[in-house]
């Protein structure tokens, strides 16, 4: 699947509840340099910056925190306005995602989503597009803007 921004879920999905990077995070994030990325979460700027900085991730094109929008998830605002600034469709922005509230989120704003299970059952995220156990089953192609999602 081909795609114009990919926006990340941060806590539970980028780094876990000690701040620490998941294995293959820094590694993705690094290689969409230059790409229009997002991180989009429910928690409030500073802390958002502080968990940034501590898991040594690349500071986001656009973080688009709870400060940002006037409904956190399960609402889509987040996504929304993410797509919005890139200037995307929302059909065209792929969701990274761990909880149940972002994936309601990101399908009721119209875009895909890949959950992100990490030892979960599939069932978990019935409603994601897509689902893989552990970040570092992910991987993105770009190309000319376009980004490539590939899954095992």
């Amino acid at each position: 699947m081909n795609y114009d921004a990919v926006l990340f879920d941060l806590f539970g999905t980028l780094v876990d509840d000690r701040a620490i990077a998941f294995p293959g995070v820094r590694a993705c994030l690094e290689a969409l340099a230059g790409d229009r990325w997002a991180i989009v979460t429910s928690c409030g700027t500073r802390f958002a910056l502080s968990l940034i900085a501590h898991a040594g991730l690349p500071k986001p094109p656009l973080l688009v925190s709870a400060d940002d929008v006037d409904r956190n998830k399960p609402a889509p605002d987040g996504y929304l306005e993410a797509a919005r600034h890139f200037g995307v469709v929302p059909a065209r922005a792929l969701v990274v995602e761990d909880s149940l509230q972002g994936i309601a989120a990101a399908r009721e704003a119209g875009m895909d989503v890949v959950a992100v299970l990490r030892g979960r059952p599939p069932a978990f995220a019935r409603a994601a597009t897509f689902t893989v156990d552990q970040f570092s089953q992910l991987s993105f192609r770009s190309r000319d803007g376009v980004l490539a999602l590939e899954v095992p």
